[in-house]
């Protein structure tokens, strides 16, 4: 995707529109504006907006915009959100963009920044933290189904355990479904950078019609969570930099503790993180994983169904995956992705037969321990995949009666 001329032209437009439409609606969303360049200020001068128009190579009246929103009362953060727009021409392509930012981004940051619900957007449970999420656009479904969608669906479920060591942040849910099919989520934090996909996401109810919709939402982590996620990703980091292969782990992990990282961090990189970077490597060669966990607790309970999306130590894994695979050395990286017992059943099955359908695996869930799950506990994580792996497994033909002996 790329910009040219015409397309900053596009940009100014965009943020004229924005202008034009905020004053327009005055009331919550009011004060002074000023436009200046490439930017814009709202809301007398706490945010300031700057715009990029991506061109996807599509030459009909569809807008793909970036509406960049610096937070000048909380540390100049950066809230990027990705906006579609349509329309019968390009200008009014550029408008349906310039009223869904106001609408489903500016109004929740308004919200955010004042404390209150303004224009339409409403509290939101995201993380423990103040949270805002505006109304939903959506294209193509049937009016009964768009009814039953209301704020008591997960719409941004794991967003927080996705975000990046930053307060602020902005979430982007794009909920789609086939006539009469289930629906899939896809999660964007930060424009592109974090994107997640929920393949069964719980709607409650079908459209007759294939469509989709949009959503965002602003959100906080608190100080302290904030601090744990810089952990996080420092262990991350350091673990992928310094890997050395499956038989050099036990050394690297022992040396990570020594030198000062959080123990309880170090073993949820080893035994989460590394099925992150797997999924990372061998998903767009068509391998398809379960989306949970066996946990073994280090207080003797087994937890079936643990979503991985959930988990700080894969999301923010996945976040980073292509970040490492451009900074490490390509054989290095794969022998990280390949550390996982997920990446070592496919290699098996590689070496076992060269052609491999990769698309026909199956998996089972994975079982991984607490750092301090005692073995009992593992053999009863163990037992449990092994039952849910027999489930899975085709019942064998019942022989008739005269072939019994």
């Amino acid at each position: 995707m790329t910009r040219t001329t015409a397309y900053m032209d596009d940009e100014a437009r965009l943020l004229e529109l924005i202008e034009e439409r905020v004053v327009e609606h005055g009331g919550d969303l009011g004060g002074w504006t000023a436009r200046s360049g490439d930017d814009l200020k709202l809301f007398d001068g706490r945010i300031s907006l700057r715009a990029e128009i991506l061109d996807d190579g599509d030459e009909k009246p569809v807008v793909h915009a970036h509406v960049f929103a610096t937070l000048h009362d909380d540390g100049g953060e950066v809230l990027d959100a990705c906006v579609i727009g349509m329309g019968t021409d390009r200008d009014a392509a550029l408008g349906q963009a310039a009223i869904i930012w106001m609408q489903g981004v500016g109004a929740p940051i308004r919200s955010f920044l004042d404390g209150r619900e303004v224009c339409m957007a409403s509290r939101m449970e995201v993380g423990g933290g103040r949270a805002y999420a505006g109304p939903f656009f959506p294209r193509g479904l049937d009016d009964r189904a768009v009814a039953a969608l209301d704020d008591s669906l997960p719409w941004f479920r794991y967003a927080a355990a996705s975000a990046p060591p930053r307060r602020v942040h902005l979430a982007k849910v794009s909920v789609s479904t086939g006539s009469g099919t289930g629906w899939t989520r896809q999660m964007e934090i930060g424009g592109h950078d974090i994107l997640h996909t929920d393949a069964d996401w719980p709607a409650g109810v079908a459209s007759s019609a294939a469509g989709y919709l949009t959503r965002f939402a602003v959100f906080e982590l608190s100080p302290a969570e904030i601090a744990r996620r810089g952990e996080l990703d420092r262990t991350i980091l350091h673990f992928a930099g310094h890997y050395a292969g499956g038989g050099f782990t036990d050394e690297l992990v022992e040396e990570m503790v020594r030198q000062g990282f959080d123990p309880d961090l170090v073993h949820e990189t080893e035994m989460i993180s590394t099925i992150a970077f797997g999924r990372h490597f061998f998903e767009p060669r068509g391998v398809v994983y379960p989306p949970t966990i066996i946990r073994a607790r280090a207080d003797g309970r087994v937890e079936a169904d643990v979503p991985l999306l959930s988990l700080p130590a894969y999301t923010r894994a996945r976040a980073l995956a292509p970040r490492l695979e451009q900074t490490l050395a390509p054989d290095d990286f794969v022998s990280l992705c390949c550390h996982s017992a997920e990446s070592g059943a496919i290699l098996k099955a590689m070496e076992s037969d060269g052609d491999v359908d990769l698309t026909a695996l199956t998996f089972a869930p994975c079982a991984v321990p607490d750092r301090d799950a005692s073995p009992e506990t593992m053999d009863a994580a163990l037992r449990l995949q092994q039952r849910g792996m027999d489930e899975r497994l085709p019942a064998p033909p019942v022989k008739p009666w005269w072939k019994l002996w």
